[in-house]
C-alpha cells in the first residue's frame, strides 16, 4: 500500500476483482474530504466502558464499504467480491486518511 493521509493511497490486491467490465488488480482512494465525511460518516463508533472510563471503538465495516467505493469509483460489486485480506487493506487505508486524533495548537 503507498501514499499517505494527505495524497491518494494505492491498494495492491491480492485477488483480482471486476470493476466497470474490467479486472482490476489495485485499487487507488482518492483523499477523504469533508463533505464524505458529512455525507458518509466517521468509519469508527466511539463505545463509552461500563467503567465509564474506558472507551472501545467499533470499526463501522459497512461506512468502511462505502468509502471504498466513493473513494475509488468502483461499484458496490466491486467491493464485495474483495479478498477479506484486500477489504482489511482498504479498511486500514480509509482510517489512515483519519489520523491518529492529533490536534493542532
Amino acid at each position: 500500500m503507498s501514499g499517505a493521509k494527505t495524497g491518494a493511497v494505492t491498494i495492491t490486491l491480492s485477488k483480482p476483482v471486476m470493476a466497470h467490465g474490467q479486472e482490476i488488480t489495485e485499487l487507488t482512494l482518492r483523499p477523504v474530504t469533508v463533505e464524505d465525511v458529512m455525507e458518509l460518516g466517521q468509519p469508527t463508533l466511539l463505545i463509552p466502558g461500563a467503567d465509564g472510563n474506558s472507551v472501545g471503538v467499533e470499526i463501522r465495516a459497512k461506512v468502511v464499504g462505502n468509502y471504498l467505493m466513493r473513494l475509488g469509483a468502483v461499484p458496490l460489486s466491486t467491493i464485495k467480491s474483495l479478498s477479506m485480506s484486500d477489504f482489511q487493506k482498504g479498511q486500514n487505508a480509509v482510517m489512515g486518511f483519519f489520523g491518529d486524533g492529533d490536534t493542532a495548537a
